[in-house]
């Protein structure tokens, strides 16, 4: 497991769905993956709202996206990205750290929750929820699980993040992958209490169900962001 996660909620209209397909696909993560640190990332979509998505970069660490390179990307979109861009709502976006993590490979249907928790609390009731989730995965209810601790209301120049938190909390992050969907479906509802339970939130940023789209490993692209190859592809959108 990486040492550190970016992770990505947004929604986008149904009406450009076919571009934003191509668009993410094709230049924006490979983009993100010449950045030096960037190490895989996956993309879901919900399985309750086709137009709510879920992106997972892993991070060597998270310096990774004050790198030169990441922030030149930040700056300086493509015209296609800057396009994009206009659409986009309901963004979150939470760089943290992996506290704890279990698991082999990489399930097709994730459970992701995130929430603002008491600072003082927050590591303690990890643990508890750590042990929680190993049990699920002993029973073979879940393939493995990501618990990710990070800083709230880290500046994102490019997005407005309408996310309520304060200098005494600090934001967790609750990844359970499985392979069936259905069986995440069930547990939904338990985890989300013993979540509740164990980390006594502020309130909840995120809880939804992702089906996975596609998956990257960060050594597939070149180093340079300019030797991304969807030049042809980007034309067919932007002209």
């Amino acid at each position: 497991m990486a040492p550190a996660i970016l992770a990505l909620w947004n929604d986008y209209p149904s009406l450009h769905a076919d571009e934003y397909e191509a668009w993410h696909t094709f230049e924006h993560v490979p983009e993100r993956l010449t950045v030096p640190g960037m190490r895989a990332a996956r993309r879901y979509v919900s399985s309750a709202n086709s137009e709510s998505y879920f992106t997972l970069y892993e991070l060597e660490d998270l310096n990774v996206i004050e790198h030169p390179a990441y922030l030149d990307l930040v700056h300086n979109p493509t015209p296609w990205s800057f396009k994009m861009r206009q659409h986009f709502s309901n963004v979150l976006r939470i760089p943290g750290e992996i506290m704890s993590a279990d698991g082999h490979g990489t399930g097709g249907t994730a459970l992701v929750q995130a929430y603002p928790a008491d600072r003082n609390e927050a590591r303690a009731g990890l643990l508890e929820l750590e042990a929680f989730l190993q049990e699920y995965r002993a029973e073979a209810r879940i393939t493995g699980f990501q618990l990710a601790l990070a800083e709230p209301n880290q500046i994102y120049e490019v997005f407005r993040q309408d996310e309520q938190t304060d200098p005494d909390t600090v934001n967790i992050v609750v990844i359970a992958e499985g392979t069936i969907a259905a069986s995440l479906a069930t547990l939904k509802d338990t985890l989300t209490q013993k979540i509740l339970s164990k980390l006594k939130p502020r309130h909840c940023l995120r809880n939804d169900l992702f089906h996975m789209v596609i998956s990257y490993r960060g050594d597939e692209f070149p180093s340079s962001r300019h030797e991304i190859t969807a030049g042809k592809i980007s034309k067919l959108w932007v002209g």
